[in-house]
């Protein structure tokens, strides 16, 4: 409590106020008021003295204590009648207000923590690195600017900048040797950048000039953790004080730590299940020999080019391919032997489709093209020209291997009304070529 007169001196000061400030009740007789009150409520507390105005019942107030400590006290003003003095009481409230921001503060880590969950879950966020990148920032206390850094096969790189120009900092990447934090697996924080010293001229000139490395009183760096491996940073940087982050702020850079290692963990399994989930629909889909079509895909792609060719009334050419040989290859030198050479002929038979055409591998050396907008006239030279490639020599193993084809060709829609019938039809001319000694036949009912 003190009384103060017209002046804005204290008058009278009680006990608890003198160890509030830290002067005895003789010293603070001397001092004007306004050198305890701080500037934002100077003004108001000298409205209510002197204009003599009732004042609100409570109100907050800050003051410098003799340490330069800021206190925040809830004071009450009241005028003492037939004087142009006032009494204040006040009660000090610091701990208190400090306790309430800092479950606010906690509260608003927590929440954002939440928003993030959320966004994942409902695949709601389009770079996920600058999305946590930016909630950490602002919510992590003593967070000013920051970065993600991403390791991407044996270096880090950065993905997403706060306050920082990003499309200058991508360029810089770090050696696992090179990073100021090592690779840390807890919160950590970084004071001595000296290492940066030892990067190239143009990493360290673009680290200086837009990372503003020689400007970072402290950084804070949180690792991602994917199965207990280290495999990005989220580092948040201030510029002030190299004692900006507490506990306060180290607690909750974990607590955001451990959230983000169970989103990363989710991402890496659905990764996993979505890469086998096409690794399962490849292999439904493809001979796992040659990586050519299979015989289901065949069915399927048919079906979708014999549909398209008959609105735009234009013919489709199926090829039916059983190779020469081939055979008395696999049985003389070995199935190993023979595998090779199948992926070498698929390799042959994809490079002379064009873009518009499809080929499967139907059985052990038997394949099929389909050449859309094709007449089987007119797929005659693309029969002579796959040959000439597959009759070239092949060698494996110190070997060397000439090996060729009996083709049949059957057109859609004079041979078949449906894909079945024109496969069927281009076997039968495939068996033709091979009675007859022929490179090809195209079939005639």
């Amino acid at each position: 409590m003190a009384v103060i007169d017209e002046n804005f001196t204290v008058y009278m000061a009680n006990q608890t106020l003198c160890e509030l400030v830290g002067l005895s009740k003789e010293e603070l007789k001397r001092i004007n008021w306004a050198n305890f009150v701080d500037l934002k409520d100077l003004e108001r507390i000298k409205y209510y003295h002197e204009s003599r105005m009732p004042a609100p019942e409570r109100f907050y107030l800050t003051i410098t204590d003799y340490r330069k400590n800021k206190r925040e006290l809830l004071v009450q003003v009241k005028m003492i009648p037939g004087t142009q003095k006032s009494l204040i009481s006040m009660t000090d409230v610091t701990e208190l207000k400090q306790l309430t921001e800092k479950l606010t503060r906690k509260n608003k880590c927590q929440e954002a923590i939440l928003q993030v969950v959320a966004h994942v879950l409902r695949n709601d966020v389009q770079n996920l690195y600058q999305f946590l990148l930016e909630k950490a920032v602002e919510t992590v206390y003593g967070a000013q600017a920051g970065s993600a850094l991403v390791k991407e096969k044996d270096v880090y790189v950065f993905k997403a900048t706060v306050g920082y120009d990003l499309s200058k900092l991508s360029r810089v990447f770090f050696h696992r040797n090179e990073l100021v934090q090592g690779e840390t697996r807890d919160v950590m924080l970084v004071r001595d950048f000296s290492i940066n010293e030892k990067l190239d001229k143009e990493r360290k000139d673009a680290l200086y000039s837009t990372g503003k490395i020689d400007q970072i009183k402290v950084m804070m760096t949180i690792p991602v953790l994917i199965r207990e491996e280290t495999v990005g940073f989220i580092n948040l940087d201030n510029f002030d004080d190299p004692d900006a982050f507490n506990e306060e702020s180290i607690e909750a850079a974990r607590l955001f730590a451990l959230h983000m290692g169970i989103i990363f963990e989710r991402l890496n399994l659905e990764e996993q299940i979505r890469k086998q989930a096409e690794q399962m629909r490849f292999l439904s889909y493809h001979d796992p020999l040659t990586g050519l079509a299979n015989r289901r895909f065949l069915q399927e792609e048919a079906e979708r080019i014999l549909a398209f060719s008959k609105r735009q009334c234009k013919p489709v050419s199926v090829l039916y391919l059983d190779l020469l040989n081939f055979k008395r290859i696999n049985d003389n030198f070995g199935h190993e032997t023979g595998d090779k050479l199948l992926r070498q002929i698929a390799g042959r038979l994809k490079k002379s489709a064009r873009k518009s055409d499809f080929v499967a591998r139907i059985g052990g050396d038997e394949f099929v093209f389909v050449l859309s907008g094709t007449s089987a006239n007119n797929a005659v030279e693309f029969v002579k020209r796959m040959i000439r490639q597959i009759e070239a020599p092949i060698n494996i193993d110190d070997n060397e291997f000439q090996i060729s084809a009996n083709v049949g060709i059957a057109e859609y829609p004079k041979d078949g009304d449906d894909f079945e019938k024109i496969l069927r039809n281009a076997d039968r001319a495939m068996y033709c070529a091979k009675v007859h000694r022929k490179t090809y036949c195209i079939f005639e009912s």
